[in-house]
């Protein structure tokens, strides 16, 4: 979806693609019962996808998460988090 094989600096693939899966599960209930009545709105979601990858990563760290974590760059943060997860 979001993250591959192809991208740099990923050496563990799987449970990002199990998380991934994961999320796409839930988006996909959450969309089906909060619109039942539109049966094309998960699957447009999900063509919406790829676009995505066209937001530079500075702009979703300062829309989202700047007045939350800093000037910490989310890609650091999430990498502290997941080998924090390895260890305990």
């Amino acid at each position: 979806m979001l993250v591959g094989a192809e991208t740099p600096g990923l050496c563990d693939v799987q449970p990002v693609e199990m998380l991934q899966d994961q999320a796409q599960c839930i988006l996909g209930d959450y969309v089906r019962s909060r619109y039942p009545r539109q049966p094309t709105r998960f699957g447009r979601l999900l063509l919406l996808v790829p676009g995505l990858r066209a937001v530079r990563q500075a702009t979703v760290e300062q829309l989202f998460f700047k007045e939350t974590i800093g000037d910490i760059p989310i890609q650091r943060l999430l990498g502290d988090m997941y080998h924090m997860e390895k260890y305990t």
